[in-house]
């Protein structure tokens, strides 16, 4: 017996911030090294992958202006660089950092949080397939 339930409604609000987030979600920074393999087990670059790459939070930057995302930005680059020591282990010392933003938008800061211009960037990635599936 199927109990119908009650339909779930959304204010105005809700809507708009649901909205916000899936367009943010796929907001993060790269941290660039120019790293180059040479011996690195292909294994071990592909487990320690997420070190280069900072997951921003999306409830961060919504319905904030660029400008003022960008400022969370930098702070995010300010303190990721002080905690690491401008060293990311096995992929090296931080170059820069490169903040993917919506529809394809890319910016380039310096390890001091500055945005750079005119920096060609090379977004390198390790990963493993078993059978064709993605293990890591």
């Amino acid at each position: 017996m199927n109990i119908p339930t009650k339909p779930t409604y959304y204010t105005q609000e809700e809507l708009a911030l649901q909205k916000e987030l899936r367009k943010l979600q796929n907001c993060h920074i790269f941290v660039n090294t120019n790293f180059k393999r040479t011996t690195q087990p292909i294994f071990a670059l592909a487990l320690l992958e997420s070190r280069r790459r900072i997951k921003v939070n999306a409830k961060e930057l919504t319905f904030k202006t660029l400008d003022e995302v960008l400022a969370v930005v930098s702070t995010i680059i300010k303190f990721h660089h002080k905690e690491t020591q401008g060293n990311v282990g096995i992929w090296g010392k931080t170059v820069n950092y490169v903040y993917h933003h919506i529809e394809n938008e890319v910016f380039v800061f310096n390890t001091d949080g500055e945005i750079i211009e005119d920096v060609e960037v090379n977004e390198s990635r390790a990963t493993l397939k078993l059978k064709g599936k993605k293990i890591c």
